[in-house]
């Protein structure tokens, strides 16, 4: 599922949410009598849309990067069905799993300094140290289970925390290089000048790690008897890259924020 299949997907789900009948102005009876029962047993089904912000980034700042010009967090949109069993009798813990599509991007120029990296030039992939302007593009579609243990506070506001396990199905790590140059293979190797808007491309596309799984946090308000509004914030524990790759020496991991729309059916 590339990133405009789940972008069409999205905004088809935010449109049937809107185009659902009046809002909290349907009474319980003109719901499926399936739907009534699962809920009176303490099922609960939803389906939600939203928008992830955030990027793959480093814990704490490395010392190769000296300024961020520009940050981009692009259109990341997501769509997730997700089913809820709250227990007990009050009924305000539950758990929850659910299956989200969802994408996970940015856009970054900025300065560095021997900012180890792979150029192509003339054809031929060099390593090296590189020093001047950097862009980084990357972008990554994803297959999510996310499992979290909720709790309820009352029949609008409930809060959940968990863990997530996440299959890329498709991904970019590209861009370029210009005004600077490069140390080939060390420190004082060989320099590669690169000025006047000069530019070298590199691609890590097929270095990027297929699994990872990380930490959620999140909650929802519930406007009305079927819409609500969703918060979570996800943590990947995992480098973006597989391991043994050591062509960038930063370990990044996307840390994105997410906020949308869900239906309860």
């Amino acid at each position: 599922m590339n990133k405009m299949t789940l972008n069409t997907l999205a905004a088809m789900a935010f449109a049937t949410m809107l185009s659902a009948p009046a809002f909290g102005q349907n009474s319980v009876g003109d719901r499926d009598q399936n739907l009534i029962n699962m809920t009176s047993k303490g099922w609960e089904w939803e389906l939600n849309a939203g928008l992830n912000v955030g990027g793959a980034a480093p814990l704490g700042m490395p010392r190769e990067l000296r300024k961020i010009r520009k940050y981009n967090p692009g259109f990341n949109t997501s769509l997730e069905g997700r089913v809820t069993k709250w227990w007990g009798q009050g009924r305000h813990w539950g758990t929850s799993i659910g299956l989200e599509f969802e994408n996970k991007s940015m856009d970054v120029n900025a300065d560095v300094k021997n900012y180890h990296t792979e150029i192509i030039r003339d054809g031929d992939r060099v390593s090296g140290y590189w020093t001047g302007f950097v862009h980084i593009k990357y972008d990554a579609t994803y297959f999510t289970i996310p499992i979290t243990a909720d709790y309820r506070f009352n029949d609008r506001w409930k809060v959940r925390a968990g863990t997530f396990l996440s299959w890329r199905t498709d991904g970019e790590f590209s861009g370029y290089v210009t005004d600077g140059y490069l140390r080939s293979g060390i420190p004082t190797g060989e320099k590669i000048v690169y000025e006047k808007g000069q530019q070298a491309a590199y691609d890590f596309n097929d270095d990027l790690r297929t699994f990872t799984w990380g930490a959620l946090i999140g909650g929802s308000w519930r406007a009305y008897r079927h819409f609500s509004v969703n918060v979570n914030v996800t943590y990947d524990f995992n480098n973006i890259f597989r391991s043994g790759f050591t062509t960038v020496r930063n370990t990044l991991h996307p840390i994105y924020g997410n906020i949308g729309f869900g239906y309860s059916f």
